[in-house]
């Protein structure tokens, strides 16, 4: 089996492409330069992911060349991490936002061209090879992979520091990732830190402390997994709750039944007839409005019926729906019978209940001691 399909790859797989769905999907409702740059670096740490995959950097080194994968693989990290430090600078800086962002490209571009030039002085039996003990001794690869590191740990620390700042004003859900991001990065520029002090040592002055490179991995898989979880998190959470919220609206459809019922039986009028299209029954959008729907009905069908009901009725619903049940059922006696009325509209839902959601508790009662008092 490829070792693209490894547990760790996989996991890793599953949250790019869960975070990148998400960027895309808030590009497509916001198309704002801070979601197009946030998106640009999911896609940039994405892509730079894949060409660390032995399969994908193999059909890349031979089609444009030995080494092309490495390069390609740094620095679409580099362009990642610079899209993130423009996000922060274009949400902070207002109109200096724009000098600032330019110079930004420059140190990113100094980068970038080191490492093809590292890379081209590298010796080609050399090129595209990771750094260890047989290589770090050749200067092209130390100076590669140190260009590279550098620039890592300068975005790693900025936009750590960046989000640290942001933490202070975000709210409690969104601190959460915020707070997870800022770790994954701070652990990947702890990492990158170790990476670069193991090249000068060995580089500069020859000793190869392998332990240096040993802990600078595990630094940077965790970290990269902790920045994913926090750039996943804020929409992973809205999606559950999304869910949550869709499936209670179902509930309460379907609790609200017994007392829409006996309303439309009396008053058939109140049922909206403007019908959802066939599409968005089925959708999150339809449930909503189904459940908007049948308030609004219940709320007309007791407003049609608050003359044969007495002034204190909606006072009632909230403090004893049992009471109110049995008069609810004798208004509708009394309306099915033809009786008069005193012609006058009554309060028929508590003071406070004052929009949709508000309303839908007492209902919920009603509709019970409806079902209740049969």
């Amino acid at each position: 089996m490829s070792t693209l399909f490894s547990p760790v790859n996989l996991i890793a797989l599953v949250l790019f492409s869960a975070a990148l769905a998400w960027r895309i999907y808030q590009v497509t409702r916001a198309p704002t330069v801070p979601n197009w740059a946030v998106t640009a670096c999911v896609a940039g740490f994405a892509a730079a992911f894949l060409l660390q995959q032995p399969v994908v950097s193999g059909e890349v080194d031979a089609l444009l060349g030995r080494g092309a994968a490495r390069v390609a693989n740094n620095a679409l990290l580099a362009c990642g991490l610079c899209a993130l430090v423009i996000f922060f600078l274009g949400s902070a800086l207002g109109p200096r936002r724009y000098r600032r962002v330019v110079a930004e490209l420059v140190p990113l571009a100094a980068a970038i061209a080191l490492m093809i030039v590292a890379m081209g002085l590298t010796r080609p039996e050399l090129r595209g090879l990771p750094l260890g003990p047989s290589t770090i001794h050749d200067s092209g690869v130390a100076v590669f992979y140190l260009g590279a590191g550098l620039y890592l740990i300068y975005g790693l620390i900025a936009c750590a520091a960046w989000i640290v700042r942001y933490l202070r004003v975000a709210d409690r859900n969104l601190r959460i990732g915020l707070r997870l991001g800022a770790i994954g990065m701070a652990c990947a520029a702890a990492g990158s830190i170790f990476r670069a002090l193991y090249i000068v040592v060995a580089w500069v002055f020859g000793p190869v402390v392998k332990i240096l490179l040993l802990l600078g991995v595990p630094f940077v898989i965790v970290g990269g997994v902790l920045f994913l979880a926090g750039v996943t998190y804020p929409g992973v959470r809205a999606r559950v709750s999304a869910l949550r919220r869709r499936g209670r609206h179902r509930r309460e459809h379907e609790a609200l039944g017994p007392l829409w019922t006996v309303l439309v039986e009396a008053f058939p009028s109140i049922v909206l007839r403007t019908a959802p299209r066939r599409g968005v029954r089925l959708s999150p959008r339809g449930t909503h409005r189904g459940h908007y729907r049948r308030v609004i009905e219940i709320r007309d069908g007791l407003v049609q019926l608050s003359p044969y009901l007495d002034a204190d009725f909606g006072e009632v619903v909230a403090t004893d729906p049992g009471a109110a049940a049995a008069a609810l059922r004798a208004a509708l006696r009394r309306h099915a019978a033809g009786e008069a009325s005193d012609g006058r509209a009554k309060q028929v839902l508590p003071a406070g209940a004052d929009d949709l959601e508000s309303d839908v508790q007492p209902l919920l009662a009603l509709s019970a001691a409806m079902t209740n008092g049969k």
